[in-house]
């Protein structure tokens, strides 16, 4: 029984699309598909077609079939991630959960657990930085201050160091008068 051009594309498409598929292997219809296109040439899925010198639709698709595998891999996370929901999933559309969406919502709140304890010592450690910056404010004042006091205790004893050696000097000089005075006296007498 012929087959129409029609229906064999359908089946080199899905021919196609179950080859580069890993997961499964080709159902017996496919099987059947195969074996009758196999005895039967196929000029248009040919990449060395002569009479059509731009790039045919089949010539395209044989080239991209190694893709396949990935895209039917990374669409349902593209979709589930864009769109949240998955293409292969039943039920119109709505996201069924599995257990790598189970297994990725324990790591999700596990780092969720973990991000709040890193908040909570963040700001532990920020109000232990605030403190220790107010304490060396605190000290720097402190040694500020002191260092003032002690510049002014230095310019008072350098000031009454002063005023004691003028005083011991008057004093001296005076001693000496009155002695020169007493002993001009003395031999005077």
């Amino acid at each position: 029984m012929a087959k129409s051009p029609f229906t064999r594309q359908v089946s080199e498409i899905d021919r196609l699309i179950e080859l580069a598929s890993d997961e499964q292997s080709p159902s017996p219809n496919l099987k059947e598909a195969h074996a009758e296109l196999s005895h039967t040439p196929i000029t248009a899925l040919s990449l060395e077609d002569k009479k059509d010198p731009r790039p045919s639709m089949w010539r395209i698709l044989l080239q991209l079939r190694v893709l396949l595998p990935y895209l039917a891999r990374v669409l349902p996370l593209l979709e589930r991630s864009v769109l949240g929901t998955n293409v292969l999933s039943a039920g119109g559309g709505a996201a069924m959960p599995t257990p790598d969406d189970h297994h990725r919502e324990e790591e999700y709140e596990e780092i969720r657990a973990s991000l709040r304890d890193l908040n909570g010592q963040l700001k532990n450690q920020t109000a232990d930085l605030k403190y220790l910056q107010e304490r060396l404010t605190w000290i720097s004042k402190s040694f500020e201050s002191e260092t003032q006091r002690q510049a002014q205790t230095l310019e008072a004893l350098t000031s009454l160091k002063k005023t004691v050696r003028t005083w011991a000097i008057s004093i001296v000089v005076l001693l000496l008068v009155v002695l020169g005075a007493i002993l001009f006296l003395m031999f005077r007498a």
